[in-house]
């Protein structure tokens, strides 16, 4: 088989074995020759020499000199994209440093490599689209890098009684706090001014006072639930339930007979929340997305502050939370994330915030990324 390459994920191997998710693998690989076909059709070849399963390096030469810094696709036998790989670094012994994200397709020694370096711009943020591999889905119209996240379960929740967000830890002696969702794709950072721009300009809709003067890199921030849902759709997306938002956020994966909460209440270990975390903490406006470093194991950013995020879930009390809300029901909708606008403790994973008061289609309270399923 030939393969080429893909950005940010998790050893699912190692996952499954000690139910440990790895967020970064990186590989160091040596490329030779694949036959003059390839080397016709792809400027760059090789294949797989050592790969230390431990680390996930491999080594690896290749047959032209790639680019340091640049983005590859990697190919199939079929010429399909079913990763993307970036030069990170070369080694003194002539060797390559490459480093995968996303769904890692299975390699061993002796794995014939294609490298195709045609990869699509960079999009407004400094970030390029991922391809998700071994999909055959097209390039979303808003080209924003996504990522994926895998199956498994995860802890979430809170334990401050009296809370939206309170569930149990325990109940008849076994985990109550645990839930799972299929895999998904979710989007590296929040939508932001310029992908809302376009999409504006896209769908022949007015461009609101004051929007276009803004940096195109800023996060959405004062979006109202019916206009993320809107552009999640023309972009071929959808806006993430409040779950899959929490686990994308924590990217920490847990075994199901796990008893006990998890340790971190934000993205980033809570030593550094206060520092990473745009909240009113320590901003008084959001952040371009480029300049955020809240960055998690998943290898996503702004998840703690600087935009707060619809989901598309509705405000409903978790099972075994026996609190009384008058706002639970079928009318507003979760927030997540906190805020530049926000206490820092608002920011933690599992708090949620409401949105939709008095209206779905009037509340301007946030931002939003968009989601996809596997």
């Amino acid at each position: 088989m030939v393969y080429a390459i893909f950005l940010q994920t998790t050893d699912f191997a190692e996952f499954y074995r000690k139910s440990v998710v790895r967020p970064w693998l990186t590989l160091l690989v040596l490329c030779q020759g694949v036959g003059p076909l390839l080397a016709a059709q792809h400027r760059i070849v090789g294949h797989v020499v050592r790969i230390d399963p431990v680390t996930g390096l491999a080594e690896a030469r290749f047959e032209q000199t790639p680019k340091q810094g640049r983005e590859y696709l990697m190919l199939n036998d079929g010429g399909e994209t079913i990763a993307t790989v970036a030069i990170t670094a070369q080694t003194g012994s002539g060797n390559w440093l490459v480093r995968f994200a996303g769904k890692i397709p299975p390699l061993r020694v002796g794995h014939r490599l294609a490298l195709l370096p045609e990869v699509p711009e960079p999009t407004s943020t400094g970030m390029r689209l991922v391809t998700p591999p071994g999909s055959a889905k097209p390039a979303y119209r808003d080209r924003a890098p996504m990522v994926f996240i895998p199956e498994g379960p995860f802890i979430f929740g809170g334990q401050e009684a009296g809370t939206l967000h309170f569930v149990p830890a325990v109940e008849s002696n076994k985990p109550a706090n645990r839930a799972d969702t299929a895999g998904f794709y979710i989007d590296q950072h929040e939508v932001t001014v310029g992908q809302f721009i376009t999409y504006l300009h896209a769908t022949r809709q007015p461009i609101p006072p004051g929007l276009a003067e803004l940096n195109p890199e800023l996060p959405v921030t004062h979006a109202t639930y019916r206009e993320a849902e809107a552009y999640c759709a023309w972009a071929g997306k959808r806006l993430p339930t409040e779950l899959e938002w929490e686990k994308a956020a924590r990217a920490t994966l847990v075994d199901q007979s796990f008893l006990g909460v998890e340790v971190n209440n934000y993205p980033v270990p809570d030593t550094e929340a206060a520092q990473h975390c745009v909240t009113a903490h320590n901003a008084s406006s959001p952040r371009p997305v480029s300049q955020l470093t809240d960055r998690n194991n998943f290898g996503l950013v702004g998840m703690c502050g600087n935009a707060a995020e619809w989901t598309s879930s509705w405000l409903l009390p978790y099972k075994g939370n026996t609190a009384r809300d008058l706002r639970f029901g079928r009318r507003y909708k979760v927030i997540r994330g906190g805020s530049y606008e926000h206490p820092l403790e608002l920011a933690k994973s599992y708090v949620r915030l409401v949105g939709g008061i008095p209206s779905l289609s009037r509340d301007r309270r946030a931002g939003f990324r968009c989601a996809q399923s596997e």
